[in-house]
């Protein structure tokens, strides 16, 4: 009994000491996509970029979010709320802040090109989803970061413009035949304006 009210007040009093509050800009990329493709790539590599702006108060990180995917004609913006938890890992005689942020991301979905689903089968068609985010931020210094970042977006889009007439779940994930796909992001996150 003692050790666990010994670790619950030592997580209690990390918890008051390790605390985020900046604003930060990120640039992040799509792993798979920028290296080997994926199967709507024709597994050929293509630029699958996120960009962030985003701004952390008491551990609460709140970002505003643009991903632009040229090759499939995809697009999307996004606000996420997500929150800190911090960890640190004593490696080589030096200590490593790894921060998990697991998030909730609304996010509007930009189709283009003759992708259809609008008025007209030439037109842009829009799709609001829920998405959520896990990450894993490791602080270089303290105005840079590296982070794992890891999106299941559930694509309303792709049931807009198959339908039901395939099987567009392909065994995968899905939510009332939407399918969930998962994007993994490497970000890069400069930190400016502590407080």
């Amino acid at each position: 009994m003692i050790k666990l009210i010994t670790i619950v007040v030592a997580l209690f009093v990390t918890k008051l000491t390790a605390q985020d509050n900046y604003l930060a800009f990120s640039v992040a990329f799509d792993v798979r996509n920028t290296i080997m493709g994926s199967e709507p790539t024709n597994n050929e590599s293509a630029k699958d970029f996120l960009v962030q702006f985003s701004m952390v108060s008491k551990d609460v990180e709140v970002n505003i979010g643009y991903e632009t995917f040229p090759r499939l004609d995809f697009s999307k913006y996004t606000i996420g709320v997500g929150y800190h938890t911090h960890f640190y890992v004593n490696l080589f005689r030096r200590v490593i802040h790894t921060v998990f942020i697991p998030s909730i991301e609304p996010t509007l979905i930009n189709r283009n090109g003759d992708w259809g689903g609008g008025i007209g089968y030439n037109q842009e068609s829009s799709h609001l989803s829920l998405g959520l985010n896990l990450g894993l931020r490791w602080d270089l210094s303290d105005d840079i970061a590296v982070e794992y970042l890891f999106n299941a977006l559930p694509r309303n889009d792709l049931k807009a413009m198959y339908g039901n007439t395939m099987d567009i779940t392909n065994g995968k994930a899905s939510v009332s035949g939407v399918p969930i796909i998962g994007s993994n992001f490497i970000k890069v996150v400069y930190k400016i304006n502590h407080y």
